[in-house]
């Protein structure tokens, strides 16, 4: 009994290729497969090498400080402000670089300030095929941000050290004020208490010594609350001072080589089987 075959499936069997006759027609023309994707990893060096400009990148990072500011001490208005456009054109002109740009926006655009995740500090990176401004640019942002957060710091500091020691005067008042009570307690202890004028005077000193104990023992906390808060303050750090990276960010040869290995390689097997196809079957007149 024969079984009949399907015009579809014999369709099928005559244009299946065979992994034998792959390999046979990628031998035919090795020479293609081998040179091409040469050809294209020098010309994807020399490009990286001679005709793409390297592009640095120098970085900091900082630790905003800790002393209650609503701008330098929190991470977005701190990122806000050193984006902003009054900030950057201060630093253009710290440098002198004001007619180098068409615009602040333009000069911004080489700037990048980002959170480090999970701390208050902050990467501040600049990118520029010149080394030297790269890094100048870097610590003139740093130098600029930490001398504004220091005024605002110190500004804090002298506020808190000012109640501090009014605090302490108001103590020192107090004190005084309760000793010569004390004394006046003293003496009126050794008069004869059967008088009314002398009961009376006794009952109004101990009501203000009690009253003036209570007014040291609340400045007493005060003045510990300015001296811890004094204590916790902490200024805007460096962590990593301004340097420039060794290398250039944009240009990675033996990346790019091993990209175009591969792209020319699968472009040098298409040109293989289309050569094969119209080579088995010619285009007619």
């Amino acid at each position: 009994m024969t079984t009949a075959t399907s015009p579809r499936e014999g369709y099928y069997y005559e244009d299946e290729i065979e992994l034998r006759e792959i390999i046979a027609i990628i031998k035919k023309r090795f020479w293609l497969v081998v040179i091409l994707p040469l050809i294209a990893a020098v010309a994807a060096f020399g490009v990286s090498k001679f005709v793409v400009v390297p592009v640095y990148e120098a970085s900091a990072q900082i630790s905003l400080g800790n002393f209650g500011h609503a701008i330098y001490g929190e991470i977005t208005p701190s990122i806000e402000m050193l984006k902003s456009r009054d900030f950057l054109n201060e630093v253009l002109n710290g440098l002198g670089l004001v007619d180098e740009y068409r615009s602040v926006q333009d000069f911004a655009k080489g700037i990048s300030i980002e959170e480090v995740r999970g701390t208050r500090m902050l990467a501040i990176k600049y990118e520029h095929h010149d080394t030297v401004r790269a890094n100048a640019v870097v610590e003139t942002v740093v130098q600029r941000f930490l001398e504004r957060s220091d005024h605002a710091y110190n500004q804090r500091y002298a506020l808190l050290s000012s109640r501090l020691a009014r605090l302490k005067e108001e103590q020192a008042t107090a004190e005084a004020v309760y000793y010569d009570l004390l004394e006046t307690l003293n003496t009126l202890e050794s008069m004869d208490f059967s008088e009314p004028e002398i009961a009376l005077a006794r009952a109004r000193v101990i009501d203000h010594l009690a009253n003036d104990r209570n007014l040291l023992l609340s400045l007493d906390g005060e003045i510990h609350n300015s001296r811890m808060s004094l204590l916790g303050l902490e200024k805007t750090m460096i962590i990593d001072t301004p340097m420039v990276g060794l290398d250039p960010i944009n240009v990675r040869p033996m990346l790019n080589v091993a990209i175009a290995l591969v792209l020319g390689g699968m472009v040098a097997l298409g040109i293989v089987f289309i050569l094969e196809y119209f080579e088995s079957n010619p285009l007619k007149a």
